[in-house]
């Protein structure tokens, strides 16, 4: 048992009387520790999911703006050649150690085969594909960002069918990111 000041006169009161004996008012509840927990645990969440959705926003963003700008006075260059890498690699790099995987794989073009697993729309509406080797409960998976032109394909596959796409990895985050997918045939 506790003591705590009574809020009107000041009096030493037992933390579980109904009232101060003194003056008669309510004794000040403590905010308990489930409350407390509760109310941390909602933050952390809340702010972990508005980063995630703030980051595929600004990372949408930030390839719609680099793929519009171009300049008119020079003559366009053709696309550098994509980097070649089978998707059981790519994934297991991603697994085994995220930062030496960004330096091989990170803002580069590459080029790969998998399975489809799912085709969705993400919360800013953009169509995306993951692939994986085929496997069950893969984690990390490819999760291929289609252009606008590509989205009547995205919307021609089935789960389960061997595709091959290229992009530009954007990093993981849950999944290897790729934006600016094409599909092509296998």
């Amino acid at each position: 048992m506790a003591l705590v000041k009574c809020k009107q006169c000041g009096n030493d009161v037992a933390s579980n009387a109904a009232a101060c004996p003194k003056c008669g008012a309510p004794v000040p509840r403590g905010t308990s520790v489930l409350k407390v927990t509760l109310f941390v645990v909602g933050g952390l969440f809340s702010l972990c999911f508005l980063g995630t959705c703030l980051g595929a926003v600004g990372a949408a963003k930030k390839g719609s703006s680099s793929s519009g700008a171009s300049s008119s006075s020079a003559a366009p260059t053709p696309p550098p050649e994509p980097k070649l890498v089978a998707i059981r690699t790519l994934l297991a790099e991603y697994a085994d150690n995220e930062v030496r995987a960004d330096s091989n794989f990170k803002d580069q073009i590459i080029q790969t085969a998998g399975v489809v697993d799912d085709v969705k729309k993400d919360i800013t509406n953009s169509v995306y594909v993951t692939l994986g080797t085929g496997r069950q409960f893969e984690i990390p998976q490819i999760q291929c960002f289609v252009t606008d032109d590509q989205v009547k394909r995205a919307a021609s596959l089935s789960k389960g069918t061997k595709i091959g796409v290229r992009g530009r990895v954007q990093g993981l985050m849950m999944n290897v990111l790729v934006r600016d997918c094409e599909f092509l045939d296998i």
